[in-house]
């Protein structure tokens, strides 16, 4: 007779009996290959340049883009139609319109309520839920590369956890930049007149540039965003330069379809404001 195969969680006892038998192969998950970091498809490697890096972004949009579409309209485009309703609601209802189409506050403090209450409605309906639709696309992207399952509403559950910290480090860095753009405009733009809207513009563009990866580094890993996003930039430049740029000019296109939708919403542009009665 055998003797009983020792456990290895408990050496002082023999293992159970299998029976003769073993799950079935398909009971196990077949791990993906590991074909190296050439054949990442999210993580382009230096030498691949730019032609890898838009394969790979190509990628993302072939493997998930009615996916990435869903969250688009319901983060992106949305809220953007519904801030347009409440801007021009809010501050229409705090000023007349005379014969000649000028718009005319009530009273100065009418007109800092209406600002201050669309910079919150700003942030509440448009800044929070983009953060969320942000954190959801990559985290939707990220699993079907890994060619995990992944649904439209798992991902927004996984943007909702995230949205809060994504928004107070982006809000942080906004109001950096704005600072530092604000300073070097005082000193420079003073002193030189018209050239010296040079040096504000090329430190807001660096500016920018410096905080441009500090969503995925929040995302993934963590720590300090701001100055890991300024770490990975200086580590390839002007190839990290160019591809942001591309991007910026895509996010541009996207902000302008916003815009003409929400110019659609309700009131926005075929409301005709009434005039006062003399």
């Amino acid at each position: 007779m055998p003797e009983p195969i020792p456990n290895p969680y408990d050496a002082g006892g023999p293992l159970p009996p299998d029976g003769g038998f073993r799950p079935p192969d398909e009971a196990y998950r077949v791990a993906m290959p590991d074909l190296g970091p050439a054949h990442d498809p999210l993580v382009n490697p230096a030498e691949q340049g730019f032609g890898g890096w838009a394969w790979r972004v190509g990628g993302v949009l072939r493997r998930g883009w009615r996916q990435l579409l869903a969250v688009f309209a319901l983060t992106h485009l949305l809220p953007t139609v519904v801030f347009g309703g409440l801007t021009v609601a809010g501050l229409l209802g705090g000023a007349t319109i005379d014969l000649n189409g000028v718009i005319r506050a009530r009273s100065s403090d009418g007109v800092l309520t209406a600002l201050l209450a669309t910079l919150a409605a700003y942030v509440v309906v448009v800044l929070l839920l983009q953060m969320l639709g942000y954190a959801a696309a990559t985290h939707l992207a990220t699993r079907q590369a890994a060619g995990l399952p992944v649904t439209v509403g798992a991902a927004l559950r996984h943007g909702l956890r995230r949205m809060l910290g994504l928004t107070a480090w982006h809000v942080l860095a906004y109001l950096l930049v704005g600072i530092a753009v604000v300073a070097v405009a005082a000193c420079c733009v003073r002193t030189a007149e018209l050239l010296g809207v040079i040096p504000v513009l090329l430190v807001a563009a660096y500016l920018i540039l410096m905080i441009a990866l500090l969503g995925p580094v929040f995302l993934f890993e963590g720590g300090n965003p701001l100055r890991r996003s300024r770490d990975l930039l200086h580590s390839a430049f002007w190839p990290t330069t160019g591809r942001l740029l591309l991007l910026g000019l895509a996010l541009i296109a996207g902000s302008v379809i916003e815009r003409m939708i929400g110019s659609w919403a309700p009131g926005s542009s075929t409301a005709t404001p009434r005039c006062p009665t003399r």
